[in-house]
């Protein structure tokens, strides 16, 4: 059993859980944004946004030099401590449901992230023009093949030769062509 009274697959899922808000801001670290993220997305957390950043986060992350919390089992459990501490004192003296703690129903609460306000492809289909290469000129033509996919830096490279008479000069052996 862990501390808490958090059974250890409980802890594994708190540790999961915070790993997904936390590859939306800084990978595998814990940040303020993500913190934030959490508040926003989980109907409980709310309760706790205006403390989070004044004095869940800060007590949790890693030294006061650092701007985030790495990810592990024991820094997971003192911000969830943390947290059902600052949950209770603002119930003022409310219990948790019957057999629970704080803590077992901040972790019942925290869903896996939810992507909202995602952009998504017009539906009118005024956009689908720019994905469509075949109406590109000049040199955006050379960065797509016939199917549209992109050609990558072979597309970007500048392929012709500037070994003219003079430094900048282009098409060595072209004057004679033209004059």
């Amino acid at each position: 059993m862990a501390s808490g009274g958090l059974s250890d697959e409980e802890v594994s899922e708190l540790v999961d859980k915070l790993k997904q808000y936390a590859k939306l801001a800084h990978k595998e670290n814990l940040t303020s944004q993500a913190t934030g993220k959490i508040t926003k997305d989980n109907l409980l957390w709310k309760e706790l946004r205006t403390d989070m950043d004044s004095s869940i986060f800060p007590v949790c992350k890693d030294d006061k030099t650092k701007r985030f919390m790495t990810i592990t089992k024991e820094k997971s459990m003192k911000f969830l401590a943390k947290s059902a501490e600052k949950l209770e004192a603002k119930r003022k003296g409310k219990k948790p449901p019957e057999g629970s703690t704080w803590e077992k129903e901040l972790l019942k609460n925290l869903k896996g992230t939810q992507l909202t306000g995602v952009t998504k492809e017009s539906k009118t289909g005024n956009v689908s023009h720019f994905t469509d290469c075949s109406g590109y000129t000049g040199t955006h033509k050379e960065r797509f093949d016939d199917s549209g996919k992109g050609k990558g830096k072979d597309g970007r490279d500048d392929t012709t030769p500037k070994d003219g008479y003079v430094q900048a000069f282009k098409d060595k052996g072209t004057y004679d062509e033209t004059h």
